[in-house]
């Protein structure tokens, strides 16, 4: 039979001429009719027949199959039925747990009859994944929904439910989508740092390649630093390649290291020598021009000359050396042993010597003999004795002929400087008295003996002077000299700026040279050597500089022949002006970044870059002007908009006054920001005038929607107390059908409505179904003393036992055993006239009763029958009522 009425259903189907059959004429207490609505619940045309389909089916188990086939529509009015079975029927919760066996389906009805306070509460980060999922698109209030959407985790599910949500529910779509956005924000922040990461590992295994070696050790460090940063996100694989890298380019730090330390030792070396030469001629010079006033120091001079023979050596171990360098130094060095020898011979000849003297008439032959012994370099200043042998022996005065032809001259020159040498004392000035002395010495010795003889006291005098000058400000001043040079040894360890670096050396001399030198060299030495040592870096940095600021010259060169060429070639009458703009500010940005200049080499540069700069900003200015104007005048016609009616007028004017805006060209930043704020403002004044009236009108659905809740909730409470009071029941169904209701109100509120109307449905049904029964058995008392209305009956009429058998299928009451073959005869019959559109199926199943009581009392029934048969009615009647 079911496969009769699904092929019979199927026909009519794909027959468009043929009409819909009834659904309400169908009854669900009999199995074949039952089936009927739940392929109609399936398969109707339109879901308003599956959901009247719906409507009737009366158990739970068999709405759970539908469910998961079903479209999202017919989803929810499946729900609210299950829903509303479940609170009606508890019981049929646990039948259909157990009638179904499939585990989806069961977790199914555990989902839709369970009360959504409870599965939100449940809901946790423990909760099944596949069950969130399942909550999330098929749970049945939004909270449920919003609930196990908010503990998916996976991009994948995440994304399932954004599609089976879409079009159906806005709060899932719109949590599913944020949370999307957020975990491909965080895949783009992973792969921005392993972009990082890889970058950073190129660039690490290029430098550790790269044949530049300018800051070369900085570029290391920068390297090292950012790595720090990155070092967290990076593998092991990355870890691997950098370090690998990193030690290559800490291996070529060394190197180049080691190579400017014998570079830098090459140039100590280099300077050690040269100091040492310059030492030698000074010396030598010095005893050329002035005899010391103790006489020569035979230890300090030996002593001399083994510290710088050492001091040669030291600097020529393990180094090229000039030829022209080497022959200086034997030359010196010869000199200076000559000259000590000739001291050493002096002072073993000084007694034979100053007796020869001191004798008024000596013999000239054993003086010259002896003088020959001495053997005095020529050139040099002499001790007292030897110059006054030579004039003993008449050479004095031949010197004093060849040196100077006029004596008053040489005299007034002595005693000049001698004065000056007398204030340069009393005045503490040991620079200015020691330079002025070298020069008095010089006159002295210029003069005869006559001259030379009255100013030999005073000079002696001023020369002790000079020396208790000079000892005192040596013992004053070595404290201080050895803070210096400890302050520069000090400087030498750290790691500066080499611009600092520079300065702090720079005044560390500058006081040295305030101090006025030294006369111990090996003090001297030490704090040279430590100005070298410091400024190694400094020198590299400079170089480098100096470097960068020919290249930046070179760069600004370039960009004012980029620029000029631009300006010769510019159409001003069709630019594009955010390329001019963007070309202006480029300009300027590079001519910035090229970083120090030599400032003599960039001026005629400034100069042309200045006026290459105003030839374009002019015409700039220009059209930002006229654009400018352009936007105050959309500004005013925004202003005008405030109060311009009707509003979605205005609103459509201020959209297109938006795209107008886009539209304009370039203007001046701070003018721009201004005409911007203004008009903002002004059009947020237009659309604040849509957010007011949305508001109100939001503010009148919030007021329907508490009023439609509390008027269910009165309807539930008063149709709880007036089960038995029909009147009572229709002006609850007229109230609940005129309350106010939103323009979309919320799924719970419109799934309580749906059960409150559904429930007021069935008790006025089964109210008016019991007045009808009680009516219905009067007439049967009655018998045909109470005819109905003949014009509606069938011809013939059905007999009474016929009656009584269509009175069961009408009622879905099963008939006895013997009139089995009878009733499905008459099923066959009604199927078919109401398939076809007969007469016979007109109506509802209440018709139906109502046509047969009219048959029974429209016609004489034996007793006999009548006695057999009325119980039949009744039980048929009963069973229709309940």
């Amino acid at each position: 039979m079911a496969a009769f009425i699904k092929k019979l259903f199927k026909n009519r189907k794909s027959d468009n001429a043929q009409p819909q059959p009834d659904v309400s004429a169908l009854n669900p207490d009999k199995p074949d009719e039952l089936n009927a609505l739940i392929e109609l619940a399936r398969s109707a045309e339109t879901n308003s027949q599956r959901g009247v389909a719906i409507d009737r089916i009366p158990h739970i188990k068999h709405l759970i199959p539908l469910y998961s086939e079903a479209s999202a529509t017919v989803r929810n009015r499946l729900a609210g039925r299950i829903s509303a079975l479940a609170s009606q029927h508890p019981e049929q919760v646990e039948q259909t747990r157990a009638a179904l066996s499939d585990p989806q389906q069961q977790a199914l009805v555990h989902q839709l009859c369970q009360s959504a306070d409870m599965d939100a509460e449940q809901i946790s980060a423990e909760t099944d994944p596949q069950k969130l999922l399942s909550l999330a698109t098929e749970g049945k209030t939004a909270a449920v929904r919003l609930a196990a959407a908010e503990r998916i985790e996976g991009e994948d599910e995440l994304m399932a439910v954004q599609r089976a949500a879409k079009g159906r529910d806005k709060g899932v779509y719109q949590l599913t989508k944020k949370r999307l956005q957020l975990l491909r924000q965080e895949k783009d922040r992973e792969q921005a740092v392993q972009n990082a990461i890889e970058d950073l590992i190129r660039q690490a295994e290029e430098h550790a390649k790269t044949d530049n070696l300018q800051l070369y050790a900085a570029r290391v460090e920068s390297l090292q630093s950012q790595w720090k940063n990155l070092s967290s996100a990076a593998s092991n694989n990355q870890h691997t390649a950098f370090l690998t890298a990193l030690d290559a380019c800490n291996r070529r730090v060394r190197e180049v290291e080691e190579a400017s330390a014998r570079e830098a030792e090459s140039h100590h070396k280099q300077e050690e020598r040269k100091a040492t030469l310059d030492l030698l001629r000074d010396t030598l010079n010095s005893l050329r021009e002035a005899m010391p006033e103790r006489g020569p120091s035979l230890s300090s001079l030996d002593a001399l000359q083994k510290t710088q023979e050492n001091r040669w050596m030291e600097a020529t171990r393990d180094s090229e050396v000039a030829k022209s360098e080497q022959k200086d130094y034997q030359a010196l060095m010869l000199e200076l042993r000559h000259y000590i020898g000739s001291v050493q011979r002096l002072q073993q000849q000084q007694e034979a010597l100053q007796s020869l003297v001191d004798a008024e008439s000596p013999d000239s032959a054993e003086l010259r003999q002896l003088l020959e012994t001495i053997d005095w370099p020529g050139g040099y200043a002499q001790p007292p004795a030897l110059e006054t042998a030579a004039r003993k022996l008449g050479q004095a005065r031949e010197v004093r002929k060849t040196q100077t032809s006029d004596q008053k001259t040489q005299v007034k020159a002595l005693d000049d400087l001698l004065e000056k040498l007398e204030k340069a004392l009393e005045q503490d000035q040991y620079s200015e008295s020691r330079h002025l002395h070298k020069q008095a010495q010089h006159a002295f010795n210029a003069l005869d003996h006559k001259h030379a003889s009255q100013r030999q006291a005073h000079l002696t005098l001023l020369g002790r002077q000079l020396q208790d000058l000079q000892d005192w400000r040596g013992f004053a001043t070595r404290p201080k000299q050895e803070e210096l040079c400890e302050a520069m040894e000090y400087l030498a360890t750290q790691h500066m700026e080499p611009e600092a670096k520079a300065t702090h050396i720079k005044e560390l001399q500058q006081e040295w040279r305030d101090l006025g030198g030294s006369s111990d060299q090996s003090l001297w030495q030490r704090f040279k050597k430590a100005s070298d040592i410091a400024y190694e870096p400094c020198q590299e940095y400079f170089a480098a500089k100096s470097e960068l600021k020919h290249v930046n010259i070179d760069k600004r060169q370039a960009i004012c022949d980029q620029l000029a060429d631009f300006v010769d070639n510019a159409d001003w009458q069709n630019a594009d002006w955010k390329a001019v703009e963007r070309i202006h500010r480029v300009a300027r940005q590079e001519w910035r970044e090229a970083w120090p200049v030599d400032f003599k080499a960039n001026r005629p540069l400034q100069k042309r870059f200045d006026h290459l700069l105003k030839q374009v900003e002019a015409p700039l200015n220009e059209e930002r002007q006229k654009n400018e104007a352009s936007k105050q005048a959309i500004v005013e016609r925004a202003q005008a908009l405030i109060d311009h009616e009707p509003l979605s007028e205005a609103m459509e004017q201020a959209k297109a006054l938006q795209k107008e805006w886009q539209g304009i060209g370039i203007t001046r930043h701070r003018e721009d920001r201004k005409l911007w704020q203004d008009f903002r403002a002004a059009c947020d004044a237009i659309f604040a005038r849509r957010d007011a009236q949305r508001a109100e009108q939001v503010a009148e659905d919030t007021v329907a929607l508490d009023t439609l809740k509390q008027a269910i909730e009165d309807s539930r409470q008063q149709r709880e107390a007036a089960q038995d009071d029909l009147a009572t029941l229709r002006q609850l169904q007229q109230a609940l059908r005129s309350a106010p209701a939103p323009r979309r109100i919320p799924a719970p509120v419109s799934d309580e409505l749906a059960t409150e109307k559904s429930a007021l449905d069935q008790a006025i049904q089964q109210l008016e179904r019991g007045q009808q029964v009680a009516d219905w058995e009067v007439r049967l008392h009655a018998g045909n003393s109470q005819p109905g209305d003949g014009s509606n009956l069938p011809d013939p009429l059905p007999s009474p036992r016929e009656i009584a058998i269509r009175l069961e299928i009408a009622t879905g009451l099963p008939s006895p055993e013997e009139d089995q073959e009878l009733r499905m005869k008459q099923q066959v019959e009604r199927l078919a006239a109401g398939l076809t559109g007969g007469n016979g199926s007109a109506g509802s199943a209440e018709d139906e009763i109502n046509r047969l009581i009219d048959c029974w009392c429209a016609q004489s029934i034996e007793p006999s029958d009548a006695e057999s048969l009325m119980p039949r009615l009744r039980n048929a009647l009963a069973n229709w009522q309940g």
